[in-house]
């Protein structure tokens, strides 16, 4: 599925999301009215849960303005910059950072249009959003925090995502708590944050290639994007602290979503495939076959059985 742009049903009257035009990659999901408000009481929900979910890849032209939000909003910043302003205060938001603007304030924000911004983005509601956005901030009265870039806040923003498009009562209890821990994790990130004198970042590097695996990438691209050492330089560095190569790793991630989306969803194994970039869907099945040892849809089949 190359782009997904689910509003069905009664809307949530507190989510008021941008217009920006979707392109292939991006994704944006409001859950509806109905179903907000059937599990707003659920004691696994009520202190904190999304409304909306979505995902916008180097989005030109993006902004958005809000003069009196009806629900809290969460931006992570994974690649590119923008803009954020707070009540008439301004702040550059750029990779490795996160937005967080409260109910009932008013803000606007934009993407550089040198640099657009890459992002996920998270409307919510709950009784204890305030004291998550508290233990994320260094400040009372800040809204921009940086907590690096993460693979692990990567996929587990992209888990959400896909998460939530079921719109089951039983998948949205689950997407409520892993985005408590997404924020609890953004408060540790942002509390143990430390300048890195290292040859090489592996997390900014595991969190650029989350970002991107619904591309084709180049080694040369990755390279450029996440580090000033030579190719070569970059390689062998990477390979002793991971074991395995960048595009081994790539290949890795790839197929570890393939999985999740294998388990979790209906989508075709052509589907699939060009989710995860892949224009040949027997070149995919190929390669997955080399990381986990069965096809596809026999994997599929197998864990249906269970």
């Amino acid at each position: 599925m190359d782009k997904i742009a689910l509003m069905i049903g009664e809307l949530s009257p507190q989510v008021e999301t941008s217009q920006w035009p979707l392109p292939k990659a991006g994704r944006r999901v409001v859950i509806p009215h109905t179903l907000v408000a059937e599990l707003a009481e659920h004691p696994l929900c009520r202190d904190c849960m999304p409304h909306g979910v979505g995902f916008y890849p180097a989005a030109a032209g993006h902004h958005m303005g809000r003069a009196a939000p009806r629900d809290h909003l969460v931006i992570y910043c994974l690649a590119g910059s923008g803009v954020a302003e707070l009540e008439g205060r301004r702040q550059p938001v750029r990779a490795g950072d996160v937005l967080l603007l409260r109910e009932g304030q008013r803000h606007r924000y934009r993407a550089n249009p040198q640099d657009p911004w890459t992002i996920y983005w998270v409307h919510l509601g709950g009784a204890e959003v305030d004291t998550y956005f508290d233990e994320i901030l260094s400040s009372p009265d800040g809204f921009t925090a940086t907590v690096g870039q993460h693979s692990r806040l990567t996929e587990d923003l992209e888990l959400l995502l896909t998460t939530v498009t079921r719109f089951r009562p039983h998948h949205l209890i689950y997407a409520a708590n892993l985005l408590k821990s997404l924020l609890s994790f953004m408060a540790l990130m942002r509390r143990q944050r430390q300048a890195r004198n290292v040859a090489l970042d592996v997390p900014r590097i595991q969190a650029w290639l989350q970002a991107h695996l619904h591309q084709r990438i180049e080694l040369e691209q990755l390279v450029s994007a996440t580090s000033e050492l030579s190719l070569y330089h970059f390689i062998r560095e990477y390979k002793r602290q991971t074991g395995q190569t960048p595009m081994q790793a790539f290949q890795h991630l790839k197929i570890t979503r393939a999985c999740y989306l294998l388990d979790i969803t209906d989508l075709s194994i052509t589907q699939v495939a060009a989710d995860l970039g892949y224009d040949d869907p027997y070149y995919f099945s190929r390669q997955f076959k080399k990381v986990m040892g069965v096809a596809p849809r026999d994997y599929r089949r197998e864990r249906s059985e269970r």
